[in-house]
C-alpha cells in the first residue's frame, strides 16, 4: 500500500518511528517527498504528488498545525478525499491539539500516551484484518468532547471570553438586523411623508429594500440622516417593542457567569449587539456586572465587563451622547480607520490574552476579521486558540461534493482566523453545549 505521511520537520522522529514500522510490513511510504521551488503552484504540485496514495498519516501536533506547509498539504488531502468520496486518513494526534473538524472526524490514534501500541493500531488499522470501527473511516457524528473540555478549563482558569452577536437575542424576541432596518424604514417613511407633504401611503419598506438593494450600512446611514434627534430613541423602540426578556442561551451565558468556589468565572463579554438583555438577565440573578460602551469607562473588581463594542441602548434611562452607536456606514468607517479605538483595543487584548468563544456571530464584519488576522499574526505559535459555534448551512445542492467542499472552505477560513469551529445543525444545540462546559 503507498502511504503518504504529512508532518512538520519537528516532529521527525515521531514520522521516522511509524515510516519504518509501516516499511517492515510492506508499505511504501511517501515522505519528505514534495519539493517546492520558488512560483510553484503548491496545490497543484501536492494534488500530482499524492494522487495514486492509498492511505495518508497526518501527524498533528502544536508544530504541524502552525506550519504553513502542513496546513498546505493537509488541505489538499482534504480536498482530494471530497473529489475521490473516499480516502483512507489517518490523524496521528502527538498532543492535545484541537484539529480542524475536517480531519477530526477521522478516527485517529493518540500517541500522546503510548507509542508502541498507537504504532500498533496504525499497522493493524492497514492491513488486511482491520479493527471494527476503521481507523481513517469517517464517524457518523462530530465529537467537540475536547473542544468542551478546553473551553471548560478556560472558563474555571477565568481566562474565557464570551463573543456575542445578534444571534443569541433573536429567541428572545429582539428584531433580527432585517426586521430592525424595516421597522426603521416605515418610521423614516411616515416622517418624510408628514413633514414635506409627499404621499408615502401604503409604502412596503421592504419592497423599497428589495427594489434599489441598498445595502445594510447604506440604508444606515439613509435612517441616522433623515430620522435625525430621533433615531436612537426609534432604534430602541424597534429593539424592545415586542418586550424580549430571555431565552435559553441567554439562559445558559449566565450559567457561565456564576462565580465558582475557586472565584473564577467569565473573564468578560464583548457583544455587537445594542440591547440589554445579558445585563438584565445577570442582574435578576444577582450577578454583577458593568456595561462598557464608551472610552474611560471602567467595571468594579466584583463586575463581570461586558463590553458594547458597537454601542449601548438600555431598555429604559435617558439616552445621552454616550449612547451613539455604530449603525451607519460612515461609523463602521471610523472604527475601521483608527487602530486605537476603545473597541478595538479591547477585542485586541481580549483575542491576544483570553480563549474567545463567538456566539451568534455571522464573522462577515470586516473590521471583526481584520482584528482576528492581526491577533492571528502576532501569535508565533499560530495554534488555534479561539472557538465558534457555527450552524451548518442548509445548501440544499443535489451534488453532496458542493455542500462537502463549501463546508471545508468555511471551516479552512475560519481556522486561517485562528478559530476552531464547533459546527450545530440547529441554534437550539447552542444552550446544551454551554452547559457542557460549565459543567465541565
Amino acid at each position: 500500500m503507498n502511504v503518504f505521511i504529512s508532518y512538520s520537520h519537528r516532529d521527525k522522529k515521531y514520522a521516522d518511528l511509524i515510516s519504518k514500522s509501516l516499511e517492515i510490513e510492506g508499505h511504501e511510504i511517501w515522505i519528505d517527498s514534495i519539493k517546492f521551488k520558488e512560483g510553484d503552484n503548491w496545490l497543484s504540485k501536492i494534488t500530482n504528488t499524492i494522487k495514486d496514495i492509498d492511505a495518508f498519516i497526518l501527524i498533528i501536533s502544536k508544530n504541524s498545525l502552525s506550519s504553513e506547509w502542513v496546513s498546505r498539504e493537509i488541505s489538499a488531502i482534504a480536498l482530494g478525499e471530497i473529489s475521490k468520496g473516499r480516502t483512507r486518513i489517518i490523524p496521528v494526534l502527538l498532543d492535545k491539539s484541537t484539529v480542524p473538524q475536517y480531519i477530526a472526524l477521522h478516527q485517529y490514534v493518540d500517541l500522546s500516551n503510548d507509542i508502541e501500541r498507537g504504532i500498533d493500531r496504525i499497522i493493524h488499522a492497514l492491513s488486511d484484518t482491520p479493527d471494527k470501527i476503521t481507523l481513517g473511516d469517517k464517524k457518523w457524528k462530530r465529537s467537540y468532547r475536547r473542544a468542551i473540555s478546553e473551553l471548560s478549563r478556560v472558563l474555571k482558569d477565568g481566562r474565557l471570553t464570551l463573543v456575542t452577536g445578534a444571534g443569541i437575542s433573536i429567541a428572545a424576541g429582539i428584531p433580527s438586523w432585517n426586521m430592525l432596518l424595516l421597522k426603521l424604514l416605515e418610521s423614516m417613511m411616515m416622517k418624510i411623508s408628514n413633514n414635506y407633504s409627499m404621499s408615502l401611503k401604503g409604502a412596503d419598506p421592504n419592497e423599497f429594500q428589495k427594489r434599489y438593494g441598498t445595502s445594510a450600512i447604506v440604508v444606515g446611514k439613509y435612517l441616522k440622516s433623515n430620522l435625525g434627534h430621533d433615531f436612537l430613541e426609534e432604534l430602541r423602540d424597534a429593539l424592545y417593542a415586542i418586550n424580549p426578556i430571555t431565552c435559553d442561551t441567554i439562559k445558559s451565558i449566565v450559567n457561565l457567569a456564576k462565580i465558582e468556589k475557586a472565584g473564577k468565572s467569565l473573564d468578560s463579554i464583548i457583544t455587537f449587539n445594542y440591547d440589554s438583555l445579558i445585563e438584565e438577565n445577570l442582574a435578576n440573578n444577582n450577578i454583577k456586572c458593568q456595561a462598557i460602551y464608551s472610552e474611560g469607562m471602567r467595571n468594579g473588581t466584583e463586575e463581570l465587563p461586558i463590553y458594547h463594542v458597537n454601542g449601548y441602548l438600555p431598555r429604559r434611562g435617558k439616552l445621552t451622547k454616550s449612547n451613539e452607536i455604530v449603525f451607519s456606514e460612515e461609523a463602521y468607517h471610523s472604527q475601521f480607520i483608527d487602530p486605537f479605538s476603545w473597541s478595538n483595543l479591547i477585542q485586541l487584548n481580549k483575542l491576544s490574552h483570553n480563549t474567545c468563544l463567538f456566539l451568534g456571530i455571522s464573522l462577515t464584519d470586516p473590521n471583526l476579521r481584520r482584528l482576528l488576522d492581526v491577533a492571528n499574526r502576532k501569535n508565533p505559535s499560530k495554534a488555534l486558540n479561539h472557538y465558534i459555534i457555527k450552524d451548518i448551512p442548509n445548501m440544499g445542492n443535489k451534488n453532496d461534493n458542493v455542500d462537502d467542499l463549501a463546508l471545508f472552505l468555511a471551516e479552512q477560513d475560519y481556522n486561517e482566523l485562528g478559530l476552531n469551529v464547533i459546527w450545530i445543525e440547529e441554534y437550539s444545540e447552542i444552550p446544551t453545549i454551554l452547559n457542557k462546559i460549565y459543567y465541565g
